[in-house]
């Protein structure tokens, strides 16, 4: 899996990064024809580092060793991601901007983290509890294969589950889904653009199969003719929900499909993966289900958790 450093948020629980590539043009959404539901994640960030000092051999000068933040590098390089090498250490000046501060890629930031805040780009750093972030990245948020990181707040809008704003919506009680488990948090890596999913749903398929929407942007209302379109949104479909805990996979019927409207990952209008991993964490079709994700697409990986509300206008 190859990182990046620029990260984005939306919904309910996200976190995006992309690091050392140029950070991707927010075009607007392009269409396309698909009911979308409401789960919006995006972030970028580079793939967690073995230390940097444990580098090994040297090329071209470089220690090469993985890395996640500038911090896990010798002082004469600095963490950058290409989607050959993933996130590597290569000599090469340090970013200057502090946590806070606007920034375009990871390269500006001392950290070599740039994320999307509120409303532009911000240089984070790593975190290990909620006091390490402020201002508008105030959320210490953990991320697979990066680790923790300050993060925007999620928007407003999905707060009130249960009210009439949100078309047959699941009550807040999720019964035994609490913390981790009730958290959309999926990051997909396509070679140096990294990005997040913050927000997901759930629609009832067949007897025992539910259908699954995650998403980045957009609205986090359940999803209509009229929905605004996201940015992205990862389907999976074909999953069941019989009370097993085991794995279901690719081999199994899982499928899944990402439609990138902002081009974040890929320009082409879908693409399908050629393999799904799906764990359940917590399951009760047509309220909440809770998954970890693992889907494998031409070019890149989309890693993580999710917590899917139900939606009736999802159902099949």
């Amino acid at each position: 899996m190859s990182p990046l450093r620029t990260l984005r948020f939306c919904s309910t629980f996200a976190a995006a990064l992309a690091a050392c590539s140029p950070t991707p043009t927010l075009s607007d959404a392009s269409d396309a024809s698909m009911n979308d539901g409401s789960v919006s994640p995006d972030a970028t960030v580079q793939d967690v580092a073995d230390s940097a000092t444990d580098s090994g051999a040297m090329r071209d000068g470089s220690s090469l060793a993985a890395c996640s933040f500038n911090v896990d590098c010798p002082a004469d390089e600095r963490c950058e991601c290409s989607e050959m090498n993933g996130c590597r250490c290569t000599l090469g000046a340090r970013g200057t901007r502090r946590f806070g501060e606007a920034c375009t890629t990871g390269n500006d930031c001392a950290s070599a983290l740039c994320v999307e805040g509120p409303t532009s780009f911000l240089c984070s750093d790593q975190c290990t509890r909620p006091s390490d972030c402020m201002g508008m990245l105030p959320r210490c948020v953990s991320v697979p294969t990066v680790g923790q990181f300050c993060a925007r707040l999620p928007p407003d809008g999905g707060a009130d589950a249960g009210d009439a704003g949100r078309e047959g919506g699941v009550s807040s009680d999720a019964g035994s889904c609490t913390g981790a488990c009730a958290t959309t948090l999926l990051m997909g890596t396509f070679g140096a653009a990294r990005g997040n999913f913050d927000r997901a749903q759930h629609g009832r398929s067949g007897t025992d199969g539910v259908h699954i929407e995650a998403h980045f942007g957009g609205s986090p209302m359940c999803p209509s003719a009229m929905s605004p379109t996201p940015d992205r949104t990862l389907v999976i479909a074909n999953v069941r929900a019989n009370g097993s805990t085991a794995t279901q996979t690719y081999a199994d019927g899982v499928r899944a499909t990402l439609f990138d409207f902002r081009g974040l990952f890929t320009t082409a209008p879908l693409l399908r993966a050629t393999d799904v991993r799906v764990t359940p964490r917590y399951v009760d079709r047509g309220a909440a289900v809770s998954y970890e994700v693992t889907a494998t697409f031409p070019g890149g990986t989309i890693v993580g958790g999710l917590f899917a509300e139900h939606c009736p206008s999802l159902d099949e």
